[in-house]
């Protein structure tokens, strides 16, 4: 099949183009600032559209011919601000570049638009034992302007039935060369210092980027998959301190955690402005994929324990 990738360039979109390509499918790397390095492929075609891009009319030669659209490109997460412009730049680029690329597939006959979201949308963390599913309530008022962007183009796509249009709300990706909190993660990991979090016996969902364009793979291709909206995860819970250790492990590092009272680390956090990274780091977050692994027949190819390894391994010297 022929398909779309936006945000080509990015950490997930250059894995998929490359899963896709290896699957024999044809491509067309969307992205706003330069084509996808390292690859040159038959099947491959890059394209280049202005960022923000929010009129339909930009969009209409880049859905000729497509079937399938994997939409990745936007607005990172990143921050708390919320302010009125920072709102405007996230919506622009979260929603209205959304809209404008659904109105120019709908004109295009695209059979498919797989829309890459967030379990944000749910809230900031789930109740220890209980894990979001697909049809768990979405926050009323979800916690950052990222999450608000990403839902409002949620609702957007799943109202245009004719796109079959799939949504994937995905936890933290990771694998090498990711960015963020996870970054964050393996750097503590591997810097020798002591770190209070042998107390935290949290609960958190993550997929490796191997399972996740698998998954999305499986979503484009799968018949009962249009019109929903779909979890993702390895299926292996894990906590912060636990992920830590694996982390130092496979990076040839000792890791030294000692325990603090969770109460005490979190007033700290609170004090130093540092809440919303506490809550990341040490609070729970769970999905439960279970359905949307039943629908697609799907089950992840690797481990967590496999997949942190891989990451280290590709890591190394980093």
């Amino acid at each position: 099949m022929k398909c779309l990738v936006t945000g080509a360039n990015g950490f997930i979109g250059a894995y998929l183009v490359r899963t896709l390509l290896d699957a024999g499918h044809e491509v067309r790397a969307v992205d706003y600032s330069e084509p996808i390095g390292n690859i040159a492929a038959e099947g491959l075609e890059n394209v280049q559209v202005a960022r923000s891009a929010v009129d339909s009319v930009l969009w209409q030669a880049v859905c000729e011919d497509v079937e399938v659209i994997f939409h990745l490109a936007g607005r990172a997460h990143h921050g708390s601000d919320s302010s009125s412009s920072v709102r405007s730049v996230y919506f622009r680029d979260n929603f209205e570049m959304t809209r404008a690329l659904a109105e120019a597939a709908l004109k295009a006959r695209v059979r498919r638009f797989v829309f890459v979201s967030s379990v944000t949308v749910y809230g900031t963390g789930s109740v220890t034992g209980r894990a979001f599913r697909e049809d768990s309530p979405v926050a009323p008022h979800p916690g950052d302007v990222y999450a608000q962007s990403k839902l409002a183009a949620e609702e957007f796509l799943l109202s245009c039935s004719a796109l079959e249009p799939v949504v994937v709300r995905l936890p933290l990706v990771y694998g090498a060369g990711v960015k963020g909190n996870m970054a964050l993660l393996i750097r503590l990991a591997r810097s020798g210092l002591p770190l209070p979090l042998a107390g935290i016996d949290n609960r958190r969902s993550f997929i490796n980027i191997p399972n996740c364009v698998d998954f999305l793979h499986a979503a484009a291709c799968h018949p009962g998959a249009g019109g929903r909206v779909l979890l993702a995860s390895d299926r292996e819970d894990v906590a912060t301190k636990d992920l830590i250790r694996m982390i130092a492990r496979e990076s040839g590092k000792s890791a030294r955690l000692f325990p603090i009272p969770s109460g005490l680390l979190k007033m700290a956090c609170s004090l130093l402005g540092l809440s919303a990274r506490f809550e990341k780091l040490a609070g729970n977050f769970q999905v439960d994929p279970a359905a949307s692994c039943a629908l697609l027949d799907w089950s992840p190819k690797f481990g967590l324990a496999e997949g942190v390894a891989q990451m280290c391994a590709e890591c190394k010297g980093a």
